[in-house]
């Protein structure tokens, strides 16, 4: 029981340690792609866009790891189900905040060549700024895409096994689902924009809230003992 305990704690605190570090992330940035001249400004605060580039990868990795957690658990009720959460939300959603990083980094790059070159090429330099930005933008979408999918897995084997009360998995459900209408409708719109916390954004807000709920109740009750005593009489092997 001491190894479930465990398990729930860590994976509370991966889940606030992402969302905290892509919280930062923002903070640390906003200012610098609120400038007009954004991205040939970057270099001008190098520090900080390398520190909000780290960030990502800090709330990238530890969430893919969640489902990594949770798979030696969730294979002993649906093992085809806990690997799709481990695909998705674990190995597909790291390579997607690695691209993610990068494109930030080759930005950085593009604003100190900016720096370097006469003003006769700093339209070009723009246009290249702005097809890695748009990249960027797409890159966002299909995390996004990847996130709400292996969201949906984790929330509906959390529903099934009821290691979490019904209530709180249901609430993860609804929105993964809302989460991937919103970005759903921001690839199929004219501007292409990845999801921010305005407009159709608004509809990923029940799922942030719903994860540092379910955060909380990880690390304070951790998972239902009479839910763990049942899948314990399951015929797969639990590593000990």
């Amino acid at each position: 029981m001491n190894t479930y305990r465990k398990t729930a704690i860590i994976v509370g605190i991966l889940f606030i340690i992402g969302t905290v570090s892509g919280i930062l992330s923002g903070v640390v940035t906003a200012r610098i792609m609120a400038s007009a001249i954004y991205p040939l400004n970057i270099s001008a605060s190098q520090p900080q866009w390398i520190f909000g580039t780290l960030l990502i990868l800090l709330m990238g990795y530890p969430l893919a790891m969640i489902p990594i957690m949770l798979y030696p658990i969730f294979k002993r009720h649906n093992e085809v189900l806990a690997f799709g959460a481990v695909l998705f939300r674990g190995v597909l959603e790291a390579v997607l905040y690695t691209a993610s990083a990068l494109s930030m980094l080759l930005l950085l790059n593009v604003s100190e060549i900016s720096g370097k070159t006469v003003v006769t090429d700093a339209s070009n330099l723009q246009t290249l700024g702005t097809m890695l930005i748009g990249s960027g933008d797409w890159i966002s979408m299909v995390l996004s895409v990847v996130f709400s999918v292996g969201t949906l897995m984790i929330s509906t084997l959390f529903f099934q096994t009821k290691l979490v009360p019904r209530w709180l998995s249901a609430w993860g459900f609804i929105g993964a689902v809302l989460y991937f209408i919103a970005n759903l409708a921001n690839m199929f719109s004219l501007q292409h924009l990845a999801l921010s916390f305005s407009g159709t954004g608004l509809l990923m807000v029940p799922l942030a809230i719903q994860e540092m709920v379910l955060a909380v109740w990880l690390i304070v009750r951790g998972f239902s003992p009479s839910a763990i005593s049942s899948l314990s009489l399951k015929t797969l092997d639990y590593p000990k």
